[in-house]
């Protein structure tokens, strides 16, 4: 049975350097075959106030957290890979 994979935005937060804001992700949901769980791929975090310092944060979104950390404005994943906000 193959995987199904869907576009969604999620509302998300960001929490770190003192801070915990809202957001929203966009994402692909992708089911894991033969059973009624999903993971998420490629997380874009978008609608995160601009203001916000770099650093590190903990984004939460559906029940899930991942390290991400902002770099010269822009986010970034814990192996180091932008991510495509």
């Amino acid at each position: 049975m193959a995987s199904h994979r869907e576009n969604v935005i999620v509302a998300g937060q960001l929490e770190g350097m003192g801070r915990r804001e809202e957001c929203q992700v966009h994402a692909v949901k992708v089911s894991l075959p033969g059973t009624p769980e999903y993971e998420y791929a490629r997380p874009t975090i978008f609608d995160a106030p601009s203001d916000l310092q770099d650093g590190v944060y903990t984004l939460s979104f559906d029940r899930r957290s991942v390290k991400v950390q902002r770099v010269q404005g822009a986010w970034v994943a814990p192996s180091g890979d932008f991510l495509k906000f």
